[in-house]
């Protein structure tokens, strides 16, 4: 049985052949090359001021889309970790299929264990490559956020993305550093918040995702493609909006059930559809005899 001190000296080891990885892979980036496993993929042209989602509501209301060199935030409640993750992953890739480069992700340690770890069939689907993806995992918030100032400043990255599961600390000021980093070289920032996030922040755009239900496309059960009730609730540069999207084929739609509206505070901005039941509904199974709907 192995000891203790070959368990500790393997897994320094493990981290020295990724701190080796990252390092080498960020000095090819900054040479102006692509980064190791990244093959032919990725230029180092100039890139676009704006990124198009390809939805024109969604883009009109942004001004012709996501700022790049600008800060974007993400956030839903705990329990929607997934939807959450799914469509800031969705904008980065947006990124990096215009930029033709890669994205850095930068993930606080609790975030795999709340949304679940990456997928290779799943990523593919997003249109991201193994060699498109650079990945660091840190324990703290803090530590987010350092690497994300770190990494805006490499102009042959395409996104940032920077995902906590934990509080940040003063936000604002963390936010407007990072801000300042992706204006220098017109990198899409990311910081995607598993809590809702209600202090200021310095995002020139904030979003607040819920999950959709997706039916799967041949009628038979299983996944379809991410479907989001999206949240515009700050924007510089257009008025807010709610939009209900999916994302498939590396790109946004629109979810064919529902059209765009423009917050109102009223029921049909919120997502409701129509008012309260009059009394409790017993809801048909999912599986099994429809007889078992009504089983206490």
């Amino acid at each position: 049985m192995p000891s203790r001190s070959t368990d500790a000296s393997r897994s320094a080891a493990d981290v020295a052949r990724l701190r080796q990885g990252l390092r080498a892979a960020i000095s090819a980036i900054e040479r102006g090359e692509a980064p190791p496993g990244a093959g032919g993929d990725f230029s180092l042209g100039e890139a676009p001021a704006r990124l198009p989602l390809g939805v024109a509501p969604v883009d009109a209301a942004l001004g012709g889309g996501l700022l790049l060199g600008g800060l974007h935030e993400v956030s839903a409640p705990a329990a929607d970790a997934g939807v959450l993750g799914a469509f800031a992953l969705g904008l980065a890739a947006c990124a990096v299929m215009a930029c033709r480069r890669p994205l850095l992700l930068v993930q606080q340690d609790l975030v795999p264990w709340e949304a679940g770890a990456f997928y290779a069939p799943g990523l593919a689907a997003f249109g991201l490559s193994p060699g498109a993806l650079l990945l660091v995992r840190v324990r703290r918030p803090q530590d987010v956020l350092y690497v994300m100032e770190e990494g805006l400043k490499c102009a042959g990255l395409a996104a940032v993305l920077g995902e906590v599961a934990s509080p940040l600390p003063d936000a604002l000021t963390a936010t407007r550093r990072l801000s300042l980093a992706a204006r220098g070289q017109g990198i899409l920032g990311l910081i995607a918040r598993h809590t809702m996030a209600c202090e200021p922040c310095a995002a020139v755009s904030r979003w607040v995702v819920s999950p959709l239900p997706s039916p799967a496309p041949d009628g038979l059960g299983g996944l379809g493609v991410p479907r989001a009730r999206v949240r515009l609730v700050r924007n510089r540069f257009g008025p807010p909006g709610n939009w209900p999207l999916a994302f498939a084929g590396g790109q946004f739609h629109l979810a064919p059930d529902g059209e765009a509206h423009h917050e109102r505070g009223d029921a049909t901005s919120s997502g409701r559809s129509g008012p309260a039941l009059p009394q409790p509904q017993p809801a048909a199974p999912g599986h099994g005899s429809p007889r078992t709907a009504g089983v206490a």
